[in-house]
């Protein structure tokens, strides 16, 4: 092979490796990979800018190609090695957003910070088949033809002594172009990270930018360094100025119940249902990946209609329930639901609210109703450890006591996933409430963890779990033609089991007499995180609901993607009175079915006013009220109105409602955005600048 080809082929192949990765980084950040992703409108500015970010990035690899290795066959080598890490990199970042529907940031691993970060790490490990299914393999075409041009440039030709010698730099040359091509990365990466801090300053970006956001606009691994530097290394500092700036807003805007919706203008306040259920027990229940489809939800097996949640069907029937209620959960997951719906504050998306921020004194539910004098206290199958509750539900919260696994009966032979049953957690928490209840009362904040991924089935039955009741699918039963239906079926199983626990739960409240004077609410904390929608797609005719409309497929891609969103993110909110004598037709709050925007920062006070609390900040609007409102997912900046969901990000929408369609204008859904920026700055400020006073 002449000199000047095999040089030639030399430059394809590194021309090669920078196409790819690049490409690889444009595309995983658009939504022609990740259809349910809304990325930013990307700018000429951003495009351009992000585009120098990735090149000086792979120039740092070219560089140090040049200056570690003196032949070129080590040099491809090597480049080939850098490939394959990158793609693997790729992969993994794209379980990630396939899972949480957002991208990383450095700022996640707060979750691996907490003392239960061994058993976190274990369970991801127990997780990853379930996981692998969102992986997108797209990103392994770059280290394969990588590979293949190694393979017929260098390898075939590597007992050619003149080739595995060559060089196409060498001597000093080598030295010298190393350093510049390295230092050009250096500069590319620099300039284009400062060009988008000119470009975020003084704008809504400057203290809210996501990882999508940076990632589009100074390039993805570019972006990555900042944001590991600025989590392993920058210092939170915030002026006086700015702290006292949202303390006043706090004080100003957030004392009075009277408040001004920003969708319709109006004022509103808290219900008239104040003190209804002053001095009963509550026992508020967050239940682990419940979405709200399920409720009502029927499906075809041998012939028969078969309910998945048979009792909290039941249970509408004295209830008011919450058919248009959100979660709105960052990367903390139920920790998030659990700060939410005690605080009424939503999280800021991109840590873990509960390590990061719990060192304040909070308005909580529990520290409401102590004041009360009322005896407070949580419950939960996993250890103490996990997710800081131990030290957390009584610190952070106030709760008066939190049982974990070291102090609730363990049975090991009805295990499931290796923690304490919801049945068993259930029980013993009723338990705790007649303990507690002697003399006053009692405020109990179960949550349950059955229905926790992996969805194994019928791995699950084998463990002895379901043995306490009947699975809902006969062996081999199919909901969808692929290797994601043992996960569709597991996730079902799990949600029946659930229900199960709940009812039986119910049951034992009433045997013991503390269903009388018991309030039950009941929410679940976050979506399942599947495609559980496919099973529709596939299987219409199999699937019945009396109570929710089951999803549809549509072509329109952008509401394709809305719809979905909207429904893994949607969750039941239920009012349960469990003496059937304040919710009831002629009672003071009549059974229904409330279909107004609700989300879990509205929890907090809802109850406060139920109750009779004494809140002095007022956050979320009161669910039970006529107030017109909007929720949002701290992930992706979804935007939940009622009758549409808008992208804070893209500023695309769909308007499922045809009732809203002369409503939502072009400039209200520009208000609506603007709103949500505005609110969101000055929540996750709060947090940020720990407004609040220090724990003592």
């Amino acid at each position: 092979m002449e000199k000047t080809k095999t040089n030639r082929y030399k430059l394809i192949f590194v021309a090669a490796f920078v196409f790819f990765n690049i490409l690889n980084s444009y595309l995983m950040t658009t939504d022609m990979v990740f259809q349910d992703i809304s990325p930013y409108p990307r700018t000429f500015f951003m495009l351009i800018n992000s585009f120098f970010g990735d090149f000086g990035f792979i120039m740092l690899f070219l560089g140090l190609a040049v200056l570690i290795f003196k032949r070129d066959y080590h040099r491809g080598k090597f480049i080939m090695h850098v490939s394959i890490i990158l793609s693997i990199i790729f992969i993994a970042l794209s379980i990630y957003i396939g899972y949480y529907k957002t991208f990383f940031s450095f700022y996640n691993l707060e979750t691996f910070k907490t003392p239960a970060a061994n058993e976190s790490f274990l369970f991801l490990l127990r997780a990853l088949p379930d996981l692998f299914i969102r992986a997108k393999f797209l990103f392994l075409l770059s280290p394969l033809v990588i590979i293949l041009l190694f393979i017929l440039i260098f390898r075939r030709n590597r007992k050619n002594s003149d080739f595995y010698q060559s060089s196409i730099v060498s001597g000093l040359n080598r030295i010298y172009i190393g350093i510049l091509m390295f230092l050009i990365g250096i500069l590319m990466m620099g300039n284009s990270l400062s060009a988008y801090f000119v470009d975020i300053d003084e704008t809504w970006y400057e203290d809210n930018a996501t990882s999508i956001y940076g990632v589009q606009s100074a390039g993805l691994f570019n972006y990555y360094l900042y944001d590991a530097y600025s989590y392993f290394f920058a210092d939170e500092i915030y002026p006086e100025e700015k702290r006292t700036e949202i303390y006043e807003n706090l004080k100003n805007k957030y004392t009075y119940p009277e408040q001004v919706s920003i969708i319709d203008g109006n004022v509103y306040g808290n219900s008239q249902y104040r003190g209804l259920f002053a001095g009963k027990n509550l026992l508020m229940i967050q239940m682990e990946s419940v979405n709200n489809f399920v409720i009502g939800l029927t499906i075809e097996i041998d012939g028969q209609q078969v309910e998945v949640t048979p009792n909290l069907n039941r249970l509408l029937i004295n209830s008011v329930y919450f058919d248009n209620f959100y979660h709105g959960v960052g990367i903390g997951n139920t920790s998030d639901t659990e700060f939410t719906s005690l605080t009424g504050f939503y999280p800021i998306g991109h840590n873990l609210t509960v390590n990061r921020y719990n060192n304040v004194q909070y308005q909580t539910l529990p520290n409401l109703f102590k004041d009360k004098g009322y005896f407070t206290f949580s419950s939960h199958a996993n250890i103490g450890a996990f997710y800081g509750r131990a030290k957390n539900h009584p610190d952070l919260y106030g709760f008066d006591i939190h049982y974990s696994a070291e102090n609730l009966i363990v049975n090991s032979d009805n295990l499931l996933h290796t923690w304490l049953s919801d049945v068993d957690l259930l029980y013993q928490t009723v338990d705790l409430m007649r303990l507690h209840g002697k003399e006053k009362p009692v405020f109990a904040f179960p949550i349950t963890i059955s229905n926790h991924i992996p969805y194994n089935k019928p791995s699950e039955s084998e463990s002895g779990g379901f043995d306490q009741k009947q699975d809902l699918f006969p062996d081999g039963f199919k909901l969808i033609n692929s290797i994601a239906n043992n996960q569709y079926i597991g996730y079902l199983e799990h949600v029946s089991y659930t229900d199960f626990a709940i009812g039986e739960m119910i049951k034992y409240l009433e045997e013991t007499g503390l269903a009388d004077d018991t309030v039950i609410m009941l929410y679940g904390d976050h979506g399942c995180g599947i495609e559980v929608f496919d099973i529709f797609y596939e299987n219409p005719d199999m699937f019945e609901n009396s109570v929710n409309v089951n999803i549809t497929e549509t072509d329109d891609k952008i509401a394709k993607k809305f719809i979905e969103r909207r429904f893994i993110q949607n969750i039941p909110f239920i009012i349960y009175d469990a003496s059937h004598e304040i919710i009831c037709e002629d009672g003071n709050l009549e059974a229904q079915t409330i279909s107004k925007v609700r989300g879990t920062n509205c929890i907090a006070r809802t109850v406060a006013n139920l109750f009779n609390l004494e809140p002095e900040y007022y956050f979320g609007v009161d669910a039970l009220s006529e107030a017109v409102t909007f929720a949002y997912n701290p992930r992706n900046h979804d935007i939940l109105v009622d009758g549409m969901i808008v992208s804070g990000q893209s500023g695309d929408y769909y308007i499922y409602n045809e009732d809203y369609l002369d409503y939502y204008t072009e400039e209200k859904i520009e208000d609506i955005i603007y709103a949500f920026q505005d609110y969101k700055d000055f929540n996750d400020k709060v947090l940020k600048y720990r407004i609040f006073p220090p724990l003592d």
